[in-house]
C-alpha cells in the first residue's frame, strides 16, 4: 500500500516553494519563512527530489523558475489558499491574520490605491501582507489567475466580461490632460492648439485606459501627434515634466502628478469617455473569509473616490515636490 501523503509531503515545502517563486530568491524566502541559508538548501533540496525537477536555476542575482515550476505554481498556490481557508473556520480575525494577499494592478493601481490601503491594514490588519503583481493582457488570463489562486483581487478598469468573474465598483473618474505651464500658458488648451500638440499615450496592459485614448487620438486624426507610447503612467508625468508634451490620463492620476510635478492639469478639449474603477476575483472565493473581508474593506475606503478630502479641482500648476507632504 502506498504511504499517506502526509508522509510523502511536508506541507512546509509547499511554502517554501510558493516564497522562493514569489521573491525570485533564496535570502528573501528563507526571511519570509524565517529560516536560516543552510536550512533553506536543505529544504530546497528535498522539494527537489520530491518532484524530480531542479524547479529553480540560480542567476547572477536571485534565481528563476524551470518551466516545470512555472507548472506547479498555480496548484500549489490554490492547495495553500485551500488549507488556509480550512483553518480559518469560517471565520477571519484581521488583528491577528498573517496572509499574503496578491492584487493585480497597474502602476497607477499601485499609486492610486497602496498608500491608503497600506495605512488601514497596518492599523487593523498589522499580519498581513499585500504582494502586487501587474494585470494579465487579456480578461481570459486574469480570470484563469483569479480561478487558479495565483492571485486574489484584481483592481482597476479592467472589465473582463468573463464568466466566473464578480466585480464591484470602487468610483467613477474621467480623464484630465497634463502639461507644462510653459506648454499651456492659459492653463488650458483649444481643440486646435489641442490637435497641434505634440501627445504621448499610454501602452499599458490590463486596462482599458490604452484603447480608450487612441479611439480618441483616431477619431480626431492626431496619430501622427504621438511622439511616444510607454507602458508605465507614471513615467507619461516624468516625459511631461520634462517635455513640451501633452499627455491625457485618469483624472485622480491627473490631480496627484500636477501636484507632484508642478504641472498644469485641464478637461479635454475632445469628447472622452467616463470610466469606472472595479474590483474584481472569482465567485470560487464568494464566502472565503478573508477575500471578503478585504475587498469589503477596499470597497469601503474607495466609496468615495481615490482623492483624499479637500482636494482641489480645476487647473493647476503646483508646485513641483517629490512628495506631496
Amino acid at each position: 500500500m502506498d504511504k499517506p501523503l502526509s508522509r510523502k509531503l511536508d506541507l512546509n515545502l509547499l511554502d517554501l516553494f510558493d516564497a522562493i517563486y514569489r521573491t525570485r530568491n533564496l535570502t528573501a524566502a528563507g526571511k519570509a519563512l524565517g529560516l536560516s541559508q543552510p536550512a533553506m538548501s536543505h529544504a530546497l533540496a528535498r522539494l527537489r527530489d520530491m518532484y524530480g525537477d531542479p524547479l529553480f536555476v540560480r542567476l547572477a542575482k536571485g534565481v528563476e523558475p524551470t518551466p516545470f515550476a512555472d507548472e506547479l505554481v498555480g496548484p500549489v498556490s490554490q492547495a495553500l489558499q485551500i488549507l488556509a481557508q480550512t483553518l480559518e473556520k469560517g471565520s477571519f480575525v484581521p488583528a491577528t491574520a498573517r496572509r499574503v494577499f496578491r492584487l493585480a494592478m497597474t502602476d497607477i493601481g499601485e499609486h492610486t490605491f497602496l498608500p491608503r490601503l497600506i495605512r488601514h491594514l497596518q492599523h487593523h490588519a498589522p499580519q498581513l501582507c499585500v504582494e502586487t503583481i501587474a494585470t494579465s493582457a487579456s480578461p481570459e488570463e486574469l480570470a484563469q489567475e483569479l480561478s487558479k489562486g495565483t492571485i486574489d483581487l484584481a483592481l482597476g478598469a479592467i472589465n473582463p466580461d468573463i464568466a466566473g468573474v464578480r466585480s464591484r465598483i470602487l468610483f467613477s473618474d474621467v480623464y484630465a490632460c497634463v502639461a507644462r505651464p510653459s506648454t499651456v500658458p492659459r492653463g488650458t488648451l483649444s481643440l486646435p492648439e489641442f490637435k497641434r500638440a505634440r501627445h504621448v499615450v499610454p501602452n499599458v496592459a490590463g486596462t482599458n485606459h490604452s484603447t480608450l485614448i487612441e479611439r480618441m487620438l483616431v477619431a480626431n486624426g492626431m496619430s501622427e501627434q504621438v511622439v511616444a507610447r510607454v507602458t508605465h503612467f507614471l513615467a507619461i508625468a516624468e516625459l511631461v515634466a520634462d517635455t513640451d508634451v501633452v499627455a491625457i490620463m485618469p483624472r485622480n492620476l491627473a490631480l496627484s502628478v500636477a501636484r507632484r510635478w508642478g504641472l498644469c492639469h485641464f478637461a479635454p478639449p475632445v469628447q472622452m469617455p467616463g470610466y469606472d474603477v472595479m474590483v474584481y476575483w472569482h465567485k470560487r472565493h464568494d464566502q472565503e473569509p478573508g477575500n471578503t473581508w478585504l475587498r469589503e474593506a477596499i470597497v469601503e475606503l474607495f466609496r468615495g473616490g481615490p482623492q483624499p478630502a479637500g482636494t482641489a479641482d480645476g487647473a493647476t500648476a503646483g508646485k513641483r515636490r517629490r512628495s506631496a507632504r
